[in-house]
């Protein structure tokens, strides 16, 4: 029973409205009705005036409330895999990537706090007819929707539902991982390594929303997961990855969910495909060679990506195709990860 139940179950007992129990309480109808919906939480003053107005224990009012029992318990964040979907949940954010059939192809962007999230975003590729579908959300500081962006009136609609958490517990648990809330250092290169500082940066959610879309990149130090939607539909990134820091940079193990749509789709890595039965190999390949400055391809067709340069507090590494992969120890996070 959680508090509003009991709650209701007070004022129902006496037989009272929710205006005439709000006012005892000197306070609306609307709060009183929020609180019964477990919307909100009464505050210590209106929970010892319950007690006393209705000669109830605040023990028999706040002891076994099922809301409550999460309380003080850091929200275990992690992720999850089916034969035809990859979930990673945040404390904020939870993307699924998933298939249909032999073609379908999506990526759902969820954000919210907890066991509470909406959707924000959605793309769904036909990779058979190389079509795409997508919508995405303006949202406030409440996470509520203000605006919508879409390509496509169904994708559109999906936008705001809840989060089905339920689904998780038919799916295996890949990883578990939990939010850094600050009590955790993030060291220098000096103290614990290129490699160590590697990992430590990099996990972690960053989100982008920008004038013409919304980007998202979660790395739990073993996997990173990209979402990436932008208005134009040849714009779009949304992938899962295996990448992996060692002494001198990061190498990839694999991406094994990549729904891509870039200009005119013409180049190797526009391709969209989907594998939720691949796994990182269980012996991790040391690197045999070292060339640092560039990136390069290892005898597996793995990429491999070298630093660059770097000091204490940045580390760059040699990206695909000349580009420049930057790390540094103050990077904004929306959430830190260990």
């Amino acid at each position: 029973m959680t508090l509003g139940n009991k709650i209701q179950e007070i004022r129902l007992a006496r037989g009272m409205s929710q205006e005439q129990f709000g006012e005892l309480l000197n306070t609306t109808r609307q709060t009183v009705s929020k609180w019964e919906l477990d919307q909100v939480v009464p505050d210590l003053k209106n929970i010892i005036a319950i007690s006393r107005l209705f000669c109830v224990s605040t023990d028999a009012l706040l002891l076994e409330v099922s809301n409550f029992q999460n309380v003080g318990v850091r929200f275990a964040c992690g992720t999850y895999r089916s034969n035809s979907s990859e979930i990673v949940e945040t404390e904020k954010v939870a993307i699924c990537y998933y298939s249909r059939g032999k073609y379908i192809m999506g990526a759902k962007l969820f954000v919210g706090s907890g066991d509470v999230k909406h959707l924000v975003s959605v793309c769904e590729k036909d990779c058979e007819k190389e079509t795409i579908i997508w919508a995405y959300a303006d949202t406030n500081d409440s996470d509520e929707i203000i605006g919508k962006h879409a390509n496509n009136v169904v994708a559109e609609n999906m936008l705001g539902e809840l989060f089905d958490r339920k689904q998780l517990d038919r799916m295996q648990l890949q990883e578990k991982f939990l939010v850094n809330h600050g009590e955790y250092p993030i060291h220098t290169v000096s103290e614990n390594g290129i490699k160590q500082c590697l990992l430590e940066w990099r996990n972690g959610t960053q989100v982008s929303v920008l004038d013409d879309g919304i980007q998202v990149l979660i790395c739990t130090g073993k996997n990173e997961y990209i979402y990436s939607v932008h208005e134009t539909d040849d714009n779009i990134y949304c992938g899962c990855s295996y990448n992996i820091p060692f002494d001198l940079g990061i190498r990839s193990y694999g991406q094994y969910f990549r729904l891509r749509n870039y200009q005119d789709n013409s180049q190797p890595y526009c391709r969209s495909f989907f594998d939720f039965d691949y796994s990182m190999p269980k012996e991790i390949c040391s690197v045999d060679c070292a060339n640092l400055g560039c990136s390069i391809n290892d005898k597996d067709g793995n990429l491999v990506w070298f630093v660059k340069r770097y000091h204490d507090s940045e580390i760059v590494l040699a990206g695909c195709g000349g580009e420049e992969y930057v790390y540094r120890l103050n990077e904004t996070m929306y959430e830190r990860f260990v």
